[in-house]
């Protein structure tokens, strides 16, 4: 199996290094999986084998051969009415993303401290945050792809590659989540308001400490990211009363018990 492309900025956007040396079928998958992480197919978008073909130049051949697996990862879904569309990001996507994320990630730290790792590799978001580009869309997407290979450095560190792998995919769901909301303001404070007590921890060797920095790093993005959803327009304006639940059918006192 062929290592997967590491992403990039390419004139100010991100883009994969070395997806042109890759065999068809996994340069599909990889520049369809680009595009919904980072939004240029939007969540819920309705698309096609022969739309995909057509938007990558590639044959209908490997995008049939990609599908599967997007699916089977969560970021496309395929159904008999509705066909193929963009996988929607709901509040379960964001639960469930983040409820996996707190079992795996604050232990991965822990033992990154305790294994003990070169934090060089992790003052690299401390730079791109510091620095100062001219343009400000590029500088989200620097410091987004940053904290995603902050955290992707602390779960290598941990030497469980099975655990790296599973923490690689809660990062690249998570990216969906802070390309939707992340403004260029709120990026340039990353580094402050988590990933520095963490790192100071790791240097520190003090796994406990980092477990605990990691934990409330993830309870206040997890806090951003229910904010960031429930400012939509479309959650402000729900007719609550046309919401077709449970809840709803049911009297007072069996809401009670």
């Amino acid at each position: 199996m062929n290592a997967p492309s590491k992403l990039k900025i390419v004139d100010g956007a991100v883009g994969l290094a070395g997806v042109e040396s890759l065999p068809l079928n996994e340069r599909a998958y990889e520049l369809i999986r680009l595009d919904i992480l980072t939004f240029r197919l939007k969540p819920g978008e309705k698309t096609s084998e022969r739309l995909l073909a057509a938007r990558y130049g590639l044959g209908m051949a490997s995008i049939r051969a990609a599908l599967p697996r997007l699916v089977q990862e969560g970021f496309v879904e395929k159904t008999a009415d509705r066909g193929t569309l963009i996988a929607p990001l709901t509040l379960r996507t964001i639960r469930d993303t983040y409820q996996m994320r707190y079992l795996l990630e604050p232990a991965a730290a822990e033992l990154a401290a305790d294994r003990g790792m070169d934090v060089a590799a992790l003052d690299r978001l401390r730079e791109v945050c510091e620095a100062r580009w001219a343009d400000e869309d590029e500088a989200l997407t620097r410091v987004l792809l940053a904290n995603r290979e902050f955290n992707l450095a602390i779960a290598a560190a941990t030497g469980n590659a099975l655990l790296a792998k599973t923490i690689a995919h809660l990062q690249n769901l998570s990216l969906r989540l802070l390309f939707l909301g992340t403004s260029p303001h709120g990026a340039a404070s990353f580094w402050s308001e988590g990933p520095e007590k963490v790192r100071d921890a790791i240097a520190a060797r003090d796994g406990p400490l980092a477990r605990r920095h990691y934990a409330a790093d993830l309870a206040a993005g997890e806090s951003w990211a229910m904010r960031v959803i429930m400012a939509l327009p479309e959650i402000e304006n729900i007719n609550l009363a046309e919401l077709n639940t449970t809840r709803l059918r049911v009297g007072p006192q069996e809401l009670e018990t």
